[in-house]
């Protein structure tokens, strides 16, 4: 709530933000007063007044605690809320109806037709709109297989035939897990403008669990999408719901979910910088080999720096990566961040070579009970001999074999 008070510390971020989106379910459950707070300190600062709703009806025979179904009415609601709060209702998000209606494949799932979707909006849209005729209305949706950008094109063509107009705007959500999601965003790029509807990416950090390292995935992926793959968004969408970042204030604190807005527009050069303090990962972007490796999960998004990708054999035990670390080293610590489901009993052994043809040398095994997220670190022997090529052999687990993140810290030199 500090967010909203005049003094503030983020002006300089505050004066680059164009539109302020609140979650529906926190319009739907704020109080009175924090309501009303919110959307006073919106207004004072010249920013338009958003907020994401899901606009579908379930039905007896699905929809039922699916995301994106919190019924036609509830957008008329949360209008209604903000109005009487003191606030303009102003754009409406609507929250992955083509995804969680036509796509979604859990719990509930519909599988509806495009147009039955459409249609749903479309009666969304027009409740509205019967009180609040000049809301703006666009559209969120993620990007998991097998979305594609050509199904999305469709859905845009659905949504402009049942609402009468095209979406406002396309924000994609995108699966970073994914290996082609910059190619697939830069895609759909094309498939909106050619139906001239602008587009953004949400740029967030994922799962890290620190605030630094949010900060620094986030950044990772604009430069990915941005510089890497040629992407050029027509809205910049900052966005978390996930546990990090913790702060959003002040400014100044490079941490913080204001510092990056604002590193995006004044320090792109270091959107990608690792956090201060933070020992060298030897292995970052090092080429990686594995024995086996499903296309959608290759080797090298073991050591891309982003725990919310994953290389994955594909199947069980034995298996095996490799980085090349591009020249023989000194080893302090492997640490390893595991993707693993069911948990259960492991053992890794980890060893090295000096040279692709050298001798191979055991720096240690990790083993015991271990599920997916969970950190291992090898202690390497101060007096173990330099090594180029680091290999980590799982010899038991329940699980396809598969690690988010490998990381090597390097020792004295």
């Amino acid at each position: 709530m500090t967010l909203f008070e005049p003094s503030a510390p983020w002006p300089a971020a505050a004066d680059r933000v164009g539109v302020f989106k609140l979650y529906g379910e926190w319009v739907d459950s704020a109080s009175p007063t924090d309501l009303a707070t919110a959307v006073a300190g919106i207004a004072e600062r010249g920013m338009v007044l958003a907020v994401e709703a899901g606009p579908l009806d379930s039905t007896t025979e699905c929809g039922e605690g699916v995301e994106s179904f919190a019924g036609r009415t509830s957008g008329l609601r949360l209008a209604r809320r903000i109005r009487d709060a003191g606030g303009v209702p102003q754009v409406i998000a609507l929250d992955e109806p083509y995804y969680f209606a036509h796509v979604y494949d859990g719990p509930n799932a519909c599988h509806w037709p495009l147009a039955q979707v459409a249609d749903g909006v479309a009666a969304f849209v027009a409740a509205v709109r019967e009180e609040f005729p000049w809301v703006v209305v666009g559209d969120i949706e993620p990007t998991p297989l097998p979305v594609s950008a050509d199904g999305l094109g469709q859905w845009l063509d659905g949504y402009a035939a049942a609402v009468g107009e095209p979406p406002a705007f396309l924000h994609l959500d995108a699966d970073w897990s994914r290996a082609d999601w910059p190619s697939q965003a830069v895609a759909t790029e094309g498939e909106a403008r050619d139906r001239d509807v602008p587009i953004g990416l949400i740029y967030n950090g994922g799962t890290a669990d620190s605030d630094a390292d949010w900060g620094y995935q986030a950044g990772r992926r604009i430069v990915a999408y941005e510089d890497e793959a040629g992407g050029r968004p027509d809205h910049v969408v900052f966005q978390s719901w996930m546990d990090k970042p913790d702060a959003t204030l002040p400014e100044t604190d490079a941490t913080t979910f204001t510092a990056l807005i604002n590193r995006y527009f004044d320090n792109r050069a270091a959107l990608d910088d690792p956090p201060a303090g933070t020992a060298a990962n030897l292995a970052l972007d090092r080429p990686a080999t594995a024995s086996y490796a499903l296309v959608e999960a290759p080797a090298g998004q073991a050591v891309d720096g982003d725990r919310d990708t994953i290389w994955n054999a594909g199947a069980g035990p034995l298996a095996w990566i490799e980085i090349d670390l591009g020249a023989p080293t000194s080893l302090a610590q492997v640490r390893l961040l595991a993707g693993q489901d069911p948990a259960g009993p492991t053992q890794h052994d980890i060893t090295g070579r000096p040279s692709a043809q050298g001798p191979i040398v055991t720096l240690g095994t990790l083993s015991g009970d271990t599920t997916d997220g969970d950190e291992l670190v090898l202690d390497v022997d101060p007096d173990a001999p330099l090594i180029r090529y680091v290999r980590i052999t799982t010899v038991s687990s329940p699980s396809w074999v598969a690690w988010r993140e490998i990381e090597v810290l390097g020792g004295p030199s």
